[in-house]
């Protein structure tokens, strides 16, 4: 039997994309401001601690059910030089401790999967670059009805469905490209 309980997918950064639903169902795709202009980090990561606490109080049900998951996308350790700033860098990685050693430590299921993974099934290229991939899930969610208000929240609905298709792989909409195509027309 498949799982039936609510997804969370996880793209973290300053601003986040943020999906949320039950496998065969449309995930609600949204951005949550984690980050502010003037904060230091403390006041980021604390806001990131209210945000998760808020939302597993608001869904506590699920959560004391085990009928809550989250999959987030997994930091990346070794980065390219120049790529992004160590501030930048140092907040992505306390937002991403803050929020799944959180959820954890209130018995979510937290799991953490490479983008290169989730886009190799969900895009056709694990490879592609970090812009036009944003462009293309933005583009794919849009195919299957969803409504991503940013290519932040389109990463989240990439990552939705790859928590469906790993834990309720007959409810995960298929993204073939013939089948959106068609879908689309």
């Amino acid at each position: 039997m498949s799982y039936s309980g609510i997804i969370m997918s996880l793209d973290l950064a300053g601003n986040s994309g943020v999906g949320e639903g039950r496998p065969g169902g449309a995930p609600r795709l949204y951005d949550a401001h984690l980050h502010r202009e003037g904060d230091e980090w403390e006041d980021t990561w604390g806001r990131a601690i209210g945000w998760i606490a808020d939302r597993l109080y608001i869904e506590r049900e699920a959560v004391s059910a085990g009928d809550l998951r989250i999959i987030v996308e997994a930091p990346i350790f070794v980065g390219k030089a120049g790529a992004k700033n160590a501030n930048s860098e140092l907040v992505t990685k306390g937002l991403w401790a803050c929020i799944t050693g959180f959820a954890r430590a209130r018995g979510v299921m937290v799991r953490r999967v490479h983008v290169s993974t989730v886009r190799a099934q969900f895009l056709g290229s694990g490879n592609m670059p970090g812009d036009a991939a944003k462009r293309e899930a933005r583009r794919i969610c849009r195919a299957l009805g969803w409504e991503p208000p940013s290519l932040d929240a389109a990463d989240a609905g990439a990552l939705w469905w790859y928590g469906c298709h790993l834990w309720a792989p007959d409810l995960a909409p298929r993204v073939h490209p013939l089948l959106l195509k068609r879908r689309a027309a």
